[in-house]
């Protein structure tokens, strides 16, 4: 990427972070300002993607999902560790033969709620 295509990117990356109010001094170390803005950026990066179907921005929007993940890990533990259990859980229940199937929508409704849910709880 030449000089300029950096600058760019600078010039962009700042006024996104600024509009997230992502930290102006954000040195690595998880926050909860820092994962709001990180995921309030990752929103708008799935949302432009859909409406527009431009793949550009989607290894950056996998990046900022694994730094939103290890910002989770490291501010809330116990609850990271919950859901882990939970999916285990949930995993070793769907392969039961006995296990109630649910239709996609099913799911996507759930899981909708649920995240609804954990964004009405403040970080």
């Amino acid at each position: 990427m030449s000089a300029s295509g950096i600058e760019a990117l600078a010039s962009a990356w700042a006024r996104i972070a600024e509009e997230a109010e992502f930290p102006a001094d954000y040195e690595g170390t998880a926050s909860p300002e820092a994962h709001r803005a990180s995921e309030s950026i990752q929103e708008r990066m799935r949302e432009h993607i859909v409406a527009t179907n431009d793949m550009r921005l989607f290894g950056l929007l996998h990046l900022m999902g694994q730094a939103s993940l290890r910002m989770e890990q490291a501010l809330w533990p116990e609850e990271y560790e919950r859901m882990t259990r939970e999916v285990a859980e949930a995993l070793r229940e769907a392969g039961d033969p006995n296990a109630t199937s649910y239709t996609h929508e099913e799911v996507v409704q759930a899981m909708q709620e649920r995240i609804d849910r954990a964004r009405d709880k403040p970080c």
